[in-house]
């Protein structure tokens, strides 16, 4: 068994992500090992008890790649694991890179310089017509437009994109085979036809749920050097990719829309925090832009002497509703669940003013549904 062979199975075996892959590998020497270790073995990795010990065994003893493989060779699917030279190198970079990607269309795309465009299931008339142009003009200027293939803004980015006959790639929440929704099957096609992707990292026969949507998300994210949300109100499930963006070190974009719609509350509390405005697509190629030059000016620098040309930390002000959310969270890691129990709000609320306490660097998102105060401080409050 290869690397590359290791990575596919393990891939179809439930719960089984990249974090405790990694610590499998450092335990037993190689990702081959993985699949001779016993129950007990498997007990003395970090984060794996009892039952996930038992189910591992036993589901690492049934897994085979070659299934898989042959698969997708029968539906023109191109696999990427960690192993192979396609692989992202952004997504490759984040905490939890999916072991596998499903990739339908071009592998190339995914290398490309990306964007991503994200907003609200439900848009107004003025958010459709805001990310259709958005994705028609990134795209048209050479950047490969990244969504989700969902009603609303995402198929409006989508559609702009294959409209200027450029590359746009779509991360579904479930397998290739089901996706979803199946009223984008047609635009998915178009995409791949392109030379865009349509991509998952979930093994064929896994259907959508409550749960791979969020996932989905770091993916969207992690593609891609900035996102830019085009409309979204403040409970929008628009706001996890946002959190996982900040965490991925991103660059967070808004547009502004009216001041009494609903619907684009939810960029109006990024932008107050801190997101970058935008109004046109040159604002959004600059920000990219200014991005990468920093990043190739980083790798270029000499290291300084300690405290020389070091800016103090900005000042930020935090509002009672975030100390409030902020006291129920410590380094170590909270459920979202918690927080929400111990602050009063609701769920909405606090998914918000997380968003916010992101932005300010004063707590990150962590695997698993939970988040840590950050011990550096963030800003200082």
């Amino acid at each position: 068994m290869t690397q590359r062979e290791a990575l596919i199975a393990m891939n179809r075996v439930s719960g089984l992500g990249a974090i405790t892959v990694k610590r499998m590998a450092e335990r037993f020497g190689s990702l081959t090992s993985v699949f001779e270790a016993s129950e007990s073995d498997l007990r003395e990795i970090s984060g794996i008890g009892f039952e996930k010990a038992r189910q591992f065994a036993s589901d690492l003893k049934r897994v085979r790649a070659d299934e898989e493989v042959e698969r997708a060779a029968r539906s023109g699917v191109t696999l990427v694991t960690w192993a192979d030279e396609g692989y992202p190198t952004l997504l490759k970079q984040i905490a939890d890179p999916p072991l596998v990607l499903y990739v339908a269309g071009s592998v190339e795309a995914l290398n490309r310089p990306c964007v991503g465009v994200i907003g609200t299931r439900h848009p107004t008339v003025y958010g459709r017509e805001t990310a259709r142009r958005f994705g028609f003009q990134l795209a048209g200027a050479g950047y490969t437009v990244v969504s989700g293939l969902a009603t609303g803004i995402d198929t409006e980015a989508h559609q702009g994109a294959v409209q200027a006959k450029g590359r746009t790639v779509a991360v579904l929440g479930g397998a290739l085979d089901c996706l979803f929704p199946k009223e984008n099957s047609g635009l998915a096609r178009e995409m791949v036809a392109a030379g865009g992707a349509v991509v998952s990292e979930y093994p064929f026969g896994r259907q959508p749920d409550r749960q791979t949507f969020p996932m989905r998300n770091r993916i969207v994210s992690g593609l891609c050097k900035g996102v830019l949300v085009v409309e979204a109100p403040l409970a929008s499930g628009t706001l996890i990719t946002v959190g996982q963006a900040l965490d991925q070190n991103r660059s967070v974009m808004a547009v502004p829309g009216r001041i009494d719609s609903p619907a684009s509350q939810g960029c109006h509390k990024l932008l107050r925090e801190g997101a970058r405005l935008v109004t046109t697509a040159d604002d959004v190629i600059e920000e990219l832009q200014d991005l990468m030059a920093g990043a190739a000016r980083s790798r270029g620098a000499a290291v300084k002497p300690a405290d020389e040309g070091v800016e103090p930390r900005p000042v930020c002000v935090l509002s009672s509703e975030e100390r409030a959310v902020l006291a129920q969270i410590d380094v170590e890691g909270t459920t979202v669940d918690a927080v929400v129990r111990g602050s009063g709000f609701d769920a909405g609320q606090v998914g918000a003013l997380l968003v916010g306490l992101q932005i300010k660097r004063m707590v990150r998102l962590l695997p698993g549904g939970l988040v840590a105060r950050r011990s550096d401080g963030g800003c200082l409050a």
